[in-house]
């Protein structure tokens, strides 16, 4: 069966499945366009659009076939398969389509033109930049002298050529790809290497004609233009000038009319994009957000953002439903030992699109092939959130069934080569094909234009899929499900229903009494909530609003709560009230009936520096310590605020001894101008604290804690909570953090991931979560052992006699269950029990909190049964959960 005839299959299954969706959602048809490197396309301008164009429409082929431009046999195109615009007279406000295509495919361009010829010719990487900077000599010491930072930087002095080669990167790529977006009325995304700001010198604005994208001429600068353009494009009138001295690796989005609409930079950097070899600029590490266009909230998160849980978390916060991940990934590629790169990839947006509410589907557009000594085999993808336990999904290189992965680009030998091939044998079979393609294998190609395993025989082609985007489902209560004979949970209810999507729930006990809070959204804006309940958590107070902002007025994120002995009540969330996203408290004296006025944890920070993620913690009659990430700090590398870990003891109304925890050690070289924290947690025991947290010191994601013994005062030094070996790359996330019930070292889980270095004979575990007590290894808590299936989220509270409960969210059947495990510290755990009550309903259950009053278990979490996402909660005894 042909390729082309697989992905009409693929589209048809999915149609079928969005015409049971919800009717005020958008179709919306997504494509992933994956060029193969190849020289024939590098020439110049004209052999790199013919490429382009070639490949998005199978009617350019013979001009690109006469330009001596192959296009691979049986890769489908864009064209004919565009849905179109609603309105064709208004394609911006009415478009259906979204192309994206990969990351770094912009930098290509630098190989083009009379300029380019000695990289081009050359035969490693070394050359080829020392080729460019003779060739582009004039143009680097002319922008040496506009920004004499640039000639500080390390050796080799590649940001100084990356500005340089600006009017190169936009004339050849950007202009292409306006046009490519405006030929197909579509919204598209497209990776490119460059400045990240430029404007237009001409020679006349009087004759000036705009180039696709429509950009205006800012300023005529006839020598300008003459010394930046091409010296083969003479009769052109324009050049592109940098107008910032740092070039980025980031993704632009155009709309229907070719008109650059957004730039999203990558915040965080590969090794090869570092100084002492690409030197590009980190973007900010908040600097990602929600782009809002007909075709969906889109969220980019290039190559590396998407295994970054800072980056997908505060993008899935800003409600994006459509992830795109351009990739170029290189140096990872399919062989016969080492770890197993379809294993890596699978746990970046495939796993985000999972763990992540908002985040509906996933695109990856994948370029590949051979440059120099670097290669990229990954396949291309696109997923939707799986929402059944039984519908088809495809498969990454070597892996079982993924629930949700709706198309996926063929590879260049068949996989599996039969039914119930063994993992160890396959993973041999296809290693050995992926060290044919790579470059130096010795292995010639028969054709260029057929995919087979020889050197650069990969894969190019089109994928697309239909999704749904748009208005959230209308609320739909589902009838409450009986309990069932032997369940340990009570059937599961609404905390507190409303019409709009409701998320991010915490839960604080004390006594006979539970404290809920919550986001929910009112007037456009997500607001916080708090409830009560004295009875344990059989019923629920009415709302009330422990922010003291006005209704709607202000954007309300990721509340925390906690209680005291005194029955004080202190609340802590983000908002923008300031025009910056800042941390701040409230505190209830009457048991959560009324709140105080709000007061800024950090109100010393600077003008503009943002805050993020509050925990918080009661340590006594009036007292609480509250950790935050805040981002005043600048790195001394690069003018880039730095995401550090802040902590203070409030006392009453006052806030005390604001500080910083993550000042010590020194980060490795390569996390330099990268080391950010995420995702704080404070348990507390009387004056006993510890405040853990998430650290990228190490350029990987590791768990680490600080504890104090007088209230927050002080705190001892840092301390690993991941043991995962220093030589393996740790992607950990969730920490969450408990003292056990009379006693004992804290308890910390946390969602764990490692990149398994044995992965070309053993399968990837995926996502487990784990808890450690005090410095004892950690456990893994999520009863799936090595399975490769994934678990998020995890949530802890202590229950009597000294144990702990983890909660988790848990996908090892596709869509998300909520699970609890109960763990006596010290030993293994217990086996997982199942909390929600959906059964095999297919609809997901996320980020679940839990909290112990005298007699009960609460378990409360987000839920979609009812369309709209809403908080549900449950009980039980706490000697049932064992």
């Amino acid at each position: 069966m042909s390729v082309r005839v697989v992905l009409a299959a693929v589209a048809a299954a999915v149609l079928c499945a969005l015409a049971a969706g919800p009717a005020d959602a958008k179709r919306v048809r997504v494509f992933a366009v994956g060029p193969k490197i190849d020289p024939s396309w590098l020439q110049d301008r004209a052999t790199f659009r013919a490429k382009l164009l070639g490949l998005t429409d199978a009617r350019e082929r013979p001009a690109a076939a006469a330009a001596g431009v192959p296009i691979q046999d049986g890769a489908d195109d864009v064209a004919s398969h565009l849905l179109g615009p609603a309105d064709p007279a208004r394609a911006v406000a009415t478009a259906r389509d979204l192309v994206t295509l990969p990351e770094d495919l912009g930098l290509l361009a630098a190989f083009t033109g009379v300029r380019g010829v000695t990289a081009r010719s050359a035969t490693d990487i070394t050359t080829s930049i020392v080729g460019l900077l003779a060739t582009y000599a004039p143009q680097a010491a002319y922008y040496q002298s506009r920004f004499p930072a640039l000639a500080g930087r390390p050796f080799p002095p590649t940001r100084l050529l990356a500005t340089a080669l600006t009017d190169t990167f936009a004339h050849v790529a950007v202009e292409t790809f306006a046009e490519l977006a405006d030929r197909s009325d579509a919204y598209l995304v497209a990776g490119v290497n460059m400045a990240r700001d430029w404007r237009i010198v001409c020679v006349d604005r009087a004759t000036y004609v705009p180039p696709p994208g429509g950009e205006p001429c800012a300023q005529e600068d006839p020598a300008a233009v003459a010394l930046l353009r091409a010296p083969e494009d003479l009769t052109r009138t324009y050049a592109y000038e940098a107008t910032t001295p740092e070039p980025v690796n980031m993704a632009l989005v155009f709309d229907p009319d070719g008109r650059l609409i957004s730039r999203q930079v990558k915040a965080y950097l590969t090794p090869v994009e570092l100084p002492g070899s690409l030197d590009l600029a980190p973007g900010p590490v908040s600097g990602l957000r929600a782009v809002a266009t007909p075709v969906g909230r889109l969220g980019v998160a290039t190559s590396k953002d998407a295994w970054m849980p800072d980056v997908t978390a505060k993008l899935d916060q800003d409600r994006v439903e459509v992830l795109v991940q351009p990739e170029f990934f290189v140096g990872d590629t399919v062989r016969r030992d080492g770890p197993w790169a379809p294993d890596t990839i699978r746990a970046s947006g495939y796993s985000d699109v999972l763990r992540h509410p908002s985040i509906e589907t996933l695109v990856l557009p994948e370029l590949t092939g051979n440059l120099f000594d670097f290669s990229a085999d990954n396949q291309q993808a696109i997923m939707r959130k799986p929402r059944s336990r039984t519908e088809p999904g495809g498969a990454l290189l070597g892996q079982d069934r993924m629930p949700g992965l709706v198309a996926v680009s063929p590879w260049v030998v068949p996989d599996p080569a039969r039914p119930g091939e063994p993992l160890v044998e396959r993973r041999a079979r296809l290693g050995q094909a992926g060290e044919a393609l790579l470059p130096g294998s010795g292995v010639r190609c028969a054709s260029r234009t057929v995919p087979a395993p020889c050197e650069n025989g990969h894969v190019e082609g089109v994928l697309f899929a239909d999704v749904q985007v748009g208005d959230p489902p209308r609320l739909r209560p589902v009838p409450r499900r009986p309990r069932a004979r032997g369940r340990v949970f009570t059937a599961d209810r609404p905390l507190a229903r409303a019409a709009t999507a409701q998320r991010n729930v915490a839960l604080a006990a004390r006594g006979r009494t539970a404290w809920a809070v919550f986001e929910e959204q009112g007037g456009g804006r997500d607001q916080i909530a708090l409830v009560r309940s004295t009875t344990e958590g059989a019923s629920w107070s009415a709302r009330v609003r422990p922010t003291g902002r006005p209704a709607g007025a202000v954007r309300e994120w990721w509340p925390a709560v906690a209680t005291g002995p005194d029955g004080t009540v202190w609340v802590a969330w983000q908002d923008d009230s300031s025009g910056t996203w800042r941390v701040y408290v409230s505190r209830s004296d009457d048991g959560g009936r009324r709140f105080g006025p709000p007061v800024a944890v950090g109100a010393d920070a600077p003008a503009g520096a943002a805050q993020w993620r509050p925990a918080i913690a009661a340590t006594g009659p009036g007292r609480a310590v509250v950790a935050w990430i805040d981002e005043r700090g600048r790195f001394a590398t690069e003018d880039r605020a730095q995401a550090q870990l802040w902590t203070a003891r409030l006392q009453g109304g006052a806030v005390l001894d604001a500080r910083r925890l993550d000042d010590a050690p020194a980060p490795v070289p390569l996390a330099a101008s990268l080391d950010h924290a995420w995702a704080p947690t404070v348990a507390a025991a009387g004056d006993r604290v510890t405040v853990a947290w998430l650290d990228f010191r190490t350029y990987d994601w590791r768990t680490v804690a600080r504890e104090s013994a007088d209230g927050g005062a002080t705190f001892g030094p840092l301390r690993p909570v991941s043991r995962t070996a220093a030589e393996v790359e740790a992607l950990d996330d969730t920490p969450r953090a408990a003292y056990p019930a009379g006693g004992g070292p804290v308890v910390i889980a946390h969602t764990r991931w490692e990149k398994e270095l044995r992965g070309a004979t053993v399968a990837s575990r995926q996502h487990d979560v784990v808890a450690a007590a005090g410095d004892r290894l950690p456990v893994q808590v999520d009863g799936r052992g090595r399975t490769p299936a994934s678990a998020f989220a995890p949530a802890i509270a202590a229950v009597p006699g000294g144990d702990v409960l983890v909660a988790f969210q848990d996908h090892a059947d596709g869509p998300g269950d909520v699970r609890i495990t109960r763990l006596t510290p010290g030993r293994t755990a217990r086996r997982p029990v199942r909390v929600d009550d959906t059964g095999r309903a297919g609809t997901n259950q996320w980020r679940p909190a839990v909290a112990v009053t005298r007699r009960r278990v609460i378990v409360a979490w987000e839920d979609e049964r009812d369309g709209p996402s809403q908080i549900y909660l449950t009980r039980a005894a706490p000697s049932r959960v064992r």
